[in-house]
């Protein structure tokens, strides 16, 4: 099988809160507890697949604290020199090199943040392995018990987390040429895997997995299939759905259906028609002249799937591609399966003014700025809705999602991230998104054009320091702003994008870091960040009326906040449309 794409599968592992409940139990030295520098630049996001055992290699120390010897190993990784066998060159690390360290007198600290690869010098791809160092070396002196009982609950902690199966648990000697971690250490690793065999921890299996299962084979075994899909409909194998379709003997794969930004998810304009190069199949942009399949474009499908990833957010256009499918599913009589995926920033998270239907002509698709729904669950309610109003429905099949929670975030899941789109780099961007996305309605950077898209915001004429202040002093949940400079660019992440605000300028403002994603409410504070920029920039601030108004589905928000209404008073008045909305949602939940 060809595996599309699959060096687009990159991924972020957020890091607040850090921990499952296994490893919120341990008690585990912070950073700042023993007095972290911020990492350097140079750090690459990835998700944790693999856990990778390392020794120090230096002879265990009692003599020195924990914290002293993060502070030593934190100021070796930064310099460029030679390592202790006065041979091996050592080149600069933007941090500590290992996510975990394990001290002599079994303290557990934390090292690089885990949603960053680490370092090593030996020859390895660190991109999925989380890396724990246990003091001591371990070819000639004896792991302590105490440092074993610490490794153990770790590892197993962390495999519970990240979904990370036991035969994925292995010595730094597995993955490069070297004696690492240690004779003494390396055999007791046998055991640790035992230990993580034992746990009942599935990851969430989607619906592409399920396609070609007896249960939904059936449903199109001898059809010819249009397929709604991009770059995210991939098997965690790496497979694309297209491969296993077009492979399949039984099947008959007639036309693709991109959304916005393509099949390929490299497009950051209005996207062409065009020919997949692979299967010679022709490909139709519903996101260019036309965002509904026409009766024309029908004619050789029995049977419609739709497998996108999405975020969500109600401004985020894979939802609204869906709903136009399922119109003309609906009003064409055919067949429409979903294939669901996990709703990355949870399905617990309902936020934001209700606003404008995403589909105005039926009234379909009312829903907040986060819906807490999965693309499956919403295509239940949208298709509910048209038999509310009388209007045909589509003959929908769901195939849902298996071992999913509806308060898993997606790193939770154990399923690789593949970013949605060329700005939605990590799940941090999807998390802080439905804030900043609102920016893209006034003169203000979202720090598109740079690799934190979403989570940065200025101008040049921004002062980051009072904008930084101004924003802590609404002391909003689980969030701090940070002053930050960037310089927006036209390609990120290797893929040109449409020129962004302030193209090669510096620009100054805030970075969002999110401390307690749980309690973070990204649309709520869309509107506390407006409301800061408009009072400290009055006579700057530009408001860009359509557009702004498109994102919330209304006006109302953009002229309270111009007559001066406070934010509280703002997000206040949501509540009663919020419960309104979970209360009608609730039928519909297949989780």
């Amino acid at each position: 099988m060809i595996n599309y794409l699959l060096m687009l599968v990159t991924a972020l592992l957020f890091y607040s809160p850090l921990y499952s409940q296994e490893l919120k139990e341990m008690d585990i030295l912070s950073r700042e507890e023993w007095k972290a520098q911020s990492a350097q630049d140079g750090l690459k996001w990835h998700i944790p697949r693999y856990i990778t055992i390392h020794h120090t290699g230096t002879y265990q120390n009692p003599n020195r604290s924990a914290a002293e010897k993060l502070q030593a190993l934190q100021k070796f990784s930064y310099t460029e020199g030679v390592l202790g066998d006065g041979v091996t060159l050592k080149k600069p690390w933007p941090d500590v090199p290992y996510h975990f360290y394990i001290a002599v007198d079994g303290t557990v600290a934390k090292g690089r943040e885990i949603q960053y690869q680490g370092d090593s010098n030996t020859d390895y791809d660190l991109n999925g392995h989380a890396l724990i160092v246990v003091e001591g070396n371990f070819e000639k002196e004896k792991i302590k018990d105490i440092q074993y009982e610490k490794l153990e609950k770790l590892v197993i902690a962390l495999a519970k987390k990240y979904k990370v199966p036991a035969e994925e648990i292995t010595g730094h000697k597995d993955q490069a040429q070297t004696t690492c971690p240690g004779e003494d250490l390396y055999k007791l690793l046998p055991q640790i895997r035992e230990k993580v065999k034992g746990l009942e921890n599935p990851r969430v299996i989607i619906g592409a997995e399920q396609l070609f299962s007896p249960e939904y084979e059936k449903l199109i075994k001898g059809k010819r299939v249009g397929l709604i899909t991009n770059h995210t409909g991939l098997l965690p194998d790496g497979t694309h759905l297209i491969d296993l379709l077009n492979d399949h003997r039984d099947v008959d794969l007639t036309v693709l259906f991109g959304p916005e930004h393509g099949l390929r998810g490299e497009e950051d304009t209005h996207v062409a028609d065009g020919v997949d190069k692979k299967t010679g199949l022709p490909i139709i942009s519903l996101y260019g002249k036309l965002r509904k399949p026409t009766k024309e474009m029908l004619e050789k499908v029995d049977v419609l799937i739709f497998d996108i990833q999405d975020i969500g957010a109600r401004y985020y256009t894979y939802i609204k591609t869906m709903l136009n499918v399922l119109e003309a599913a609906a009003e064409e009589g055919i067949p429409y399966i979903i294939l669901d995926r996990p709703n990355p920033i949870t399905g617990d998270y309902v936020d934001g003014p209700m606003g404008k239907p995403l589909e105005s002509g039926s009234g379909i698709g009312n829903i907040p700025i986060t819906h807490g729904m999965t693309v499956g669950e919403l295509a239940l309610m949208f298709n509910g809705k048209r038999k509310e109003k009388g209007l045909p429905t589509a003959e929908l099949t769901v195939i849902p999602l298996k071992n999913y929670e509806r308060n898993q975030w997606y790193d939770n899941t154990g399923l690789p991230w593949v970013k949605p789109s060329p700005n939605m780099l990590t799940l941090n961007t999807a998390i802080i998104y439905p804030a900043t996305c609102l920016l893209e309605g006034t003169n203000y950077s979202e720090a598109r054009g740079t690799m934190k898209p979403f989570e940065v915001l200025g101008d040049p004429w921004v002062d980051g320091e009072k904008l930084k202040e101004k924003l802590n002093s609404y002391n909003l949940k689980g969030v701090r702003f940070k002053s930050r400079s960037f310089v927006p660019d036209s390609i990120v992440d290797g893929i040109r994008i449409y020129p962004p605000k302030f193209l090669g300028e510096k620009c100054e403002g805030v970075e969002i870091v999110v401390t307690d994603r749980d309690n973070f409410q990204s649309a709520k504070a869309g509107i506390f960040i407006l409301h800061a920029l408009l009072e400290l920039y009055p006579d700057k601030f530009e408001w860009r009326n359509a557009r702004m108004d498109g994102l919330l589905g209304t006006s109302k928000v953009r002229e309270q906040l111009q007559a001066g209404v406070s934010p509280e008073q703002i997000v206040k008045e949501w509540d009663d449309a919020e419960e309104y909305f979970r209360k009608k949602r609730e039928k519909y939940l297949l989780y």
